[in-house]
C-alpha cells in the first residue's frame, strides 16, 4: 500500500479552520522541549498532508483543544448555544477519531507505514485524554450549576485508559520490532535544527504539570505526606497476598494478586520519581544512543522515533507530565483490566454526584472482591499524583474526578483487609477533599 493512495482528501471550512487552530494553537502548547515541538508543529503537519489517519487525528485533537478554549474562556453557566457548539465539535472529533482507526488497521500491514502508525498513535494518546478532560470539565460545571447535559458529550468511564495503553503497546512494539530487527532510525536531525528555533517563544503554553496554587499548596501536602501512604498501601497488599498462600478465598484469583504485586513497585517509582527526584530500583528504559545509530534499511524517520521514545517512556521521561502517566504505560495489562472491570461495569457516578450500580434499579452497589478492591486502592493512589497534572489542558481535573468517583465508591465497601475499627485516614480520600478545599471551583 503506497502512502499516497491513503491522501488526506479534501477538508471542509470546518476542518480547515481546526487545522489552522492546530498548527497555530493546539501544537504549541503540547511541546516539552525542541524535539517535541519539531514533530508536533512541524513533522505532524506535514506527514498529515500524506496520510489520512494521521490527518484526521490531527483534526479530532485540534476539535478538543478548541472546546478546551470555548469553555475556559465562557463565564458559567454555560449557554445553551455554548453547550451545542462544544457538543458538535466533540461529535466531529469522535468522527475523525473513528475514520483514522478505521485507517491505521490497514496501515499496520504496510511496512512504508511506520511514520504514520508512530506518530497517529501519539496523538490518539493525546485525543483520548483531551476528549476525556473536556468532558469531565463540562461534567463538573454542570453539577455546580445544576443543568443536564446531553448524553453524549458526558465522561465515558475508562475509554481514556484504553486508548492510552493501545497507542503505547501498538508503538512500543513497531519501536522494539524495528530495534531487534536490526532496522535502526535514520541519523538524528542536526542538533543545529533544533537550536535554530526559539522554542521559548514559538510554544505559547508549555505545560508540565501543577497549576500556580497547586504548585504552591497542594504539591507540599502530597510531598509531605506519600511515603507513609504507600507503606500502608504496600502492608494491604501484602496482607492479602500471604493470605492466599494457602487457599483461595474471598472469590480471589492469585493471577491477579500478583499483577497488584508487580504494579505495586511502578507505582512508587513513578511517585518517588514525581515527588522527591529519586528512582527505586533499575530503569528499564532504552538508551537514545541505543536507538539513534544510522542504518542502511531506516524504516523510521528520525524525529517520530526519538519523539515516540520520550512520549512512550522507552527512554526516561523528564516532564512530570509524562512520569506520571508513564504508569498507564508501565503497568501490567491484567492491572489495567481490573481497574476497567471497576470503573466499566461496577459503578458510574453521574455528574450530579450520585453513584449509582450499572443495571440496578434499587442503585444498591455490589461488594467488590479483593482483588478488585486492591486493583483500586493502587489507582487511587495514582491518581493523588495526577491530580498535581491540574495545570495541564488535555489532562486538567481528570484525576480529581476519577477519583472521586473511587472515594464514593470505597464508601460502600469493608475490605476485609481493613479492620472496621480502624481510624486510619485514607490517604487518597485526605488528599481528595484537602483538594476539593483548596480549588472548589476546579
Amino acid at each position: 500500500m503506497s502512502i499516497g493512495s491513503e491522501t488526506s482528501g479534501i477538508l471542509n471550512a470546518t476542518e480547515l479552520g481546526l487545522l489552522s487552530h492546530y498548527i497555530t494553537q493546539t501544537s504549541r502548547t503540547i511541546p516539552f522541549d525542541e524535539l517535541d515541538f519539531y514533530a508536533l508543529s512541524v513533522g505532524i503537519p506535514n506527514l498529515a498532508f500524506n496520510s489520512k489517519p494521521v490527518m484526521s487525528s490531527l483534526i479530532a485533537l485540534a476539535a478538543a483543544c478548541k472546546s478546551h478554549n470555548i469553555v475556559h474562556t465562557t463565564q458559567t453557566p454555560l449557554a445553551e448555544s455554548t453547550i451545542l457548539e462544544i457538543q458538535q465539535l466533540l461529535e466531529l472529533a469522535e468522527h475523525h477519531h473513528r475514520t483514522s482507526l478505521q485507517h491505521i488497521r490497514r496501515a499496520v500491514t504496510s511496512s512504508g507505514w511506520y511514520d504514520s502508525v508512530l506518530a497517529n498513535a501519539a496523538l490518539m494518546v493525546l485525543y483520548a485524554s483531551a476528549s476525556h478532560s473536556i468532558r469531565v470539565r463540562l461534567a463538573s460545571i454542570a453539577r455546580r450549576s445544576g443543568i443536564e447535559l446531553p448524553h453524549d458529550i458526558l465522561p465515558q468511564h475508562s475509554q481514556w485508559i484504553t486508548f492510552t495503553r493501545a497507542a503505547h503497546t501498538a508503538s512500543t512494539a513497531v519501536l522494539s520490532g524495528l530495534l531487534n530487527a536490526d532496522m535502526n532510525l535514520s541519523p538524528p536531525i542536526s542538533p543545529s535544527l533544533y537550536e535554530s528555533m526559539n522554542v521559548t517563544s514559538s510554544v505559547l503554553q508549555p505545560q508540565s504539570g501543577p497549576s500556580e496554587n497547586t504548585k504552591l499548596h497542594f504539591i507540599p501536602l502530597v510531598r509531605s505526606t506519600y511515603a507513609r501512604a504507600f507503606q500502608s498501601l504496600r502492608k494491604k497488599i501484602e496482607t492479602v497476598a500471604d493470605c492466599f498462600k494457602d487457599q483461595e478465598m474471598f472469590g480471589l484469583r492469585y493471577n491477579d494478586v500478583e499483577a497488584c504485586l508487580q504494579t505495586l513497585p511502578i507505582l512508587e517509582k513513578c511517585a518517588s520519581v514525581a515527588l522527591s527526584g529519586k528512582v527505586n530500583g533499575d530503569q528499564s528504559h532504552l538508551s537514545r544512543a541505543e536507538v539513534l545509530l544510522p542504518g542502511e534499511y531506516s524504516r523510521v524517520s528520525s524525529w517520530v522515533g526519538n519523539y515516540m521514545l520520550s512520549v512512550t517512556s522507552m527512554t526516561a521521561p523528564k516532564a512530570l507530565r509524562r512520569i506520571i502517566m508513564s504508569f498507564l504505560n508501565e503497568a501490567p495489562t491484567e492491572y489495567l483490566n481490573l481497574v476497567q472491570e471497576v470503573l466499566d461495569n461496577s459503578s458510574v457516578q453521574t455528574y450530579t454526584g450520585d453513584l449509582v450500580a450499572r443495571g440496578s434499579p434499587t442503585g444498591g452497589i455490589q461488594p467488590l472482591d479483593a482483588t478488585h478492591l486492591l486493583a483500586i486502592e493502587i489507582f487511587a493512589h495514582w491518581l493523588v499524583l495526577v491530580m498535581l497534572l491540574d495545570g495541564v489542558w488535555w489532562i486538567g481535573g481528570i484525576g480529581r474526578w476519577e477519583l472521586g468517583q473511587i472515594v464514593s465508591l470505597m464508601k460502600t465497601q469493608q475490605p476485609f483487609y481493613v479492620s472496621p475499627d480502624s481510624k486510619e485516614t485514607w490517604w487518597p480520600e485526605s488528599m481528595y477533599m484537602i483538594n476539593m478545599e483548596l480549588m472548589p471551583d476546579a
